[in-house]
């Protein structure tokens, strides 16, 4: 072996031990190898994250956005609810006041109908009291024997009116008169009754049997 070939394994052995000290020295921490030598620093492992896979942070912040949206849809349901409610009451009012609104409809159309047939019968009750007036007592008296007590009761009190707005006497009293003795005293005393408001006009004729 030659000296050149000689001189570069030991310098190849040298480098050999020099190498194995080095790295012996930085295992046991007595030298800061990536100081020396940056290239030999270790590098962290590249993590390949999965795009499409959340960390746990995003899935935390996905579960904290499902509670929000779970809290927020059941706050909708509750207005919901409490909407739903004012709308069914809305509409019972609406319901009440509109059976109200025919019930006093109603009412007054009973009363327009009850006034119309008074002042019909009114009418009617002025032209058989003018009739009777008019008529000789006798005949009077066989026109009225056949009525309702009541119907010549009113008959006479509306003759009465007559007299008195004319300025006139009557003669109801004295037709009273010529009736037999006991009807002529039942129907005083439910004129007398009558004029207290004590007995109602039960025996009232409708209007077609008084024109008759």
């Amino acid at each position: 072996m030659t000296d050149k070939a000689r001189a570069f394994y030991l310098l190849l052995l040298i480098f050999f031990l020099v190498a194995i000290g080095f790295f012996v020295f930085d295992y046991y921490k007595l030298i800061n190898a990536d100081e020396i030598l940056p290239f030999l620093a270790k590098k962290p492992a590249t993590v390949n994250w999965d795009e499409e896979s959340p960390t746990e942070v995003e899935k935390l912040e996905i579960e904290k956005a499902k509670e929000r949206i779970v809290e927020e849809m059941a706050e909708i349901e509750k207005i919901r609810a409490e909407l739903q409610a004012q709308k069914e009451k809305l509409e019972s009012d609406a319901q009440n006041l509109e059976e109200v609104r025919k019930g006093i409809k109603e009412k007054e159309r009973q009363m327009e109908v009850r006034r119309k047939e008074e002042e019909n019968r009114q009418n009617k009750l002025k032209v058989l009291a003018n009739k009777v007036g008019n008529m000789r007592p006798m005949d009077a008296i066989g026109l009225l024997e056949n009525w309702p007590d009541q119907d010549i009761i009113d008959v006479f009190k509306q003759m009465d009116k007559d007299a008195e707005e004319e300025g006139k006497p009557t003669i109801t009293n004295y037709l009273l008169s010529l009736f037999e003795a006991k009807r002529r005293s039942v129907i005083a005393n439910k004129w007398l009754d009558s004029e207290a408001d004590k007995v109602p006009d039960e025996s009232a004729r409708t209007d077609e049997q008084m024109v008759q």
